[in-house]
């Protein structure tokens, strides 16, 4: 038998290890558990509460040409909460006006523990959602009555509860330096005359994300994120803007790469926006069209990635139907929509890929449901859609994809990580190769290389809209498509000849059918989306990490439009001089 002081020492030594209760949690979970008493006689009953909160610490620097913009320190708490009536099978979701009643958009939390506190604001917005679900369902079955053909799908499907603590890691802002290392990447773009508009950022954000509901689900894990974002524009004589940018993304600050490799960064997009200015504006085009570099990811993001999660039309109020986005791979479940040489997986549980931090990881998703890799095409033919537990025709239960808050009550679908793997492949040189001898034998003048497209896009809002007026004049289809950044006239001798002002006509998921081959070398591409099908560069607002790994490919027919539009008129007097004394 052991002393009993020694006993009293080991126990005092396990309680010390053993971590603090969360006070957060503590007070999320006992202010759910009261939920259960919401009932309101004559009405229905929640049957499904969910609690959500992100306790954000941000810092946010922006640099002009070697001098600091702005600079922000944020540390913010935003909820997002839910509470569903009547049953899985009908609820007051699936409505068009489902997020009108008891919303909780813009509301803030306070930033200490304080149990009481806490509780107080969630016992708050767990009321006013209660009281707006009643509301929504009362409308919906009304709405009903004036549907003569409704569909027999249910609002919400189940999923097992799920328990999962990521341990702490520790919240270290290096300002002074963060701030120190922006200067100088703005500061490269002094160096370049010609270039009008420009800047770096640097965005930290350490975000710890609660999720809770009345099923069981217990879930904390960080969901960090560091950028360093560098742009910059000029105008070209014609008065066409041109521009270029680039991002670097990572979850851990030591995963951001060294100051001479950002510093490098930064001088190629000057250079690029240089060169851009003194190239000759594209023509028309149809024909063989080499995607490679950041632009094959690029495009398989924005034509395959978006495409694969579906949206459920809502029941509408009589002459109230709402736009709803449609998925342009709705319906083709066994269709092939690629070559039969190429699979494409998306998987959330991949944290890295040949050393390089992959955005698109996430343990749970924000649904409480524990996301597995998924096969969405196989030898070409689509397989599977991303889904989250509202159900949809022909999917009742969630893969564990809901990334983002949706319309309608609903979370939305959205891709993690995704993989293009190509089972036959030829070597970079084979393909440009390949691309050329289509030239020659259809005696075109030259090809077309694209090496990086407008996505997210960093185009100014006053510039989209112009794009977006041209688009629908020439009959462009509704889905915003980046247009390409760089892009090259490749001859038959091999020179190659950089161009501006091409946007591409007619592209759509369809497009990719025309793949005829794939290099044996894969690129890596990281970016942020919001859900749509073009994201903003920086835009605000909730954001998911994605990264794609896809190989070039070449694609037998593709169409490129020269971009005509009524461009702003030329700066009246020339710049400052960028050199001598600053002061």
């Amino acid at each position: 038998m052991r002393p009993l002081a020694f006993l009293l020492i080991s126990a005092s030594f396990l309680a010390a290890q053993k971590p603090a209760p969360d006070p957060i949690m503590t007070a999320l979970a006992q202010e759910l558990e009261r939920s259960r008493s919401l009932q309101l006689e004559g009405v229905d009953a929640p049957y499904y509460v969910e609690y959500s909160l992100d306790d954000l610490h941000a810092f946010s620097v922006v640099a002009s040409m070697g001098a600091v913009v702005r600079s922000n320190d944020t540390h913010t708490r935003l909820p997002r909460l839910q509470v569903r009536v009547g049953d899985y099978a009908f609820d007051n979701t699936n409505y068009v006006f489902s997020d009108f009643f008891g919303r909780s958009s813009g509301v803030r939390i306070p930033l200490d523990n304080d149990p009481v506190v806490l509780r107080h604001h969630f016992w708050l917005l767990t009321d006013r959602a209660f009281k707006g679900a009643v509301e929504a369902i009362s409308r919906k079955r009304a709405a009903l009555k004036s549907v003569t053909v409704q569909e027999e799908i249910k609002d919400f499907s189940k999923a097992s509860p799920v328990t999962l603590t990521a341990p702490d890691r520790p919240i270290a802002f290096q300002r002074q330096s963060w701030t120190a290392q922006t200067r100088a990447l703005s500061a490269v773009f002094s160096k370049y005359p010609q270039i009008t508009a420009s800047n770096a950022e640097w965005e930290a954000s350490y975000t710890d994300s609660y999720y809770l509901n009345n099923e069981g689900s217990r879930v904390r894990f960080p969901d960090d994120i560091f950028t360093i974002r560098v742009r910059a524009a000029a105008q070209a004589p014609d008065g066409m803007p041109v521009r270029d940018a680039a991002t670097v993304l990572a979850r851990t600050p030591s995963a951001i790469p060294a100051q001479s490799e950002l510093q490098r960064k930064a001088e190629r997009i000057a250079e690029n926006v240089t060169a851009l200015l003194a190239a000759p504006m594209a023509e028309d085009y149809t024909g063989p069209v080499l995607v490679e570099g950041d632009a094959a990811p690029q495009l398989f993001a924005q034509l395959i990635g978006t495409n694969l999660g579906l949206t459920r039309r809502p029941v509408a109020e009589p002459g109230r139907t709402p736009p709803t986005p449609s998925s342009e791979l709705e319906g083709r479940i066994g269709s092939r929509v690629l070559p039969e040489w190429l699979d494409v997986v998306d998987d959330p549980t991949q944290q890295e890929f040949r050393g390089h931090q992959l955005l698109g990881y996430y343990p749970v998703d924000m649904e409480g449901v524990v996301p597995a890799p998924l096969t969405v095409i196989e030898k070409g033919t689509l397989k599977s859609y991303l889904l989250t537990r509202q159900p949809v025709r022909g999917f009742d239960a969630s893969n564990g994809r809901a990334r983002l808050p949706g319309s309608f009550g609903a979370k939305a679908p959205i891709f993690s990580n995704l993989f293009v793997r190509a089972k036959e492949s030829v070597s970079a040189d084979a393909l440009k190769k390949k691309l050329l001898e289509i030239v020659v034998q259809r005696g075109k003048p030259y090809g077309i290389i694209l090496r990086k497209l407008d996505f997210p896009s960093s185009a100014p809002a006053d510039e989209l809209r112009r794009i977006s007026a041209a688009s629908s004049q020439r009959g462009g289809a509704a889905r915003m498509v980046a247009a390409p950044l760089l892009a090259y006239r490749v001859y038959p001798d091999g020179r190659e000849e950089l161009v501006r002002g091409f946007r591409f006509r007619s592209l759509s998921a369809r497009s990719l059918r025309d793949i005829i081959a794939a290099s044996d070398t894969e690129n890596i591409f990281d970016f942020l989306g919001n859900g749509t099908s073009l994201p903003m560069l920086g835009g605000g607002g909730y954001v998911s990490g994605h990264t794609v790994v896809a190989p070039s490919v070449l694609l037998e027919d593709l169409e490129l439009d020269r971009r005509e539009e009524d461009w702003p008129k030329l700066p009246l007097v020339p710049p400052p001089s960028l050199t001598g004394s600053r002061f």
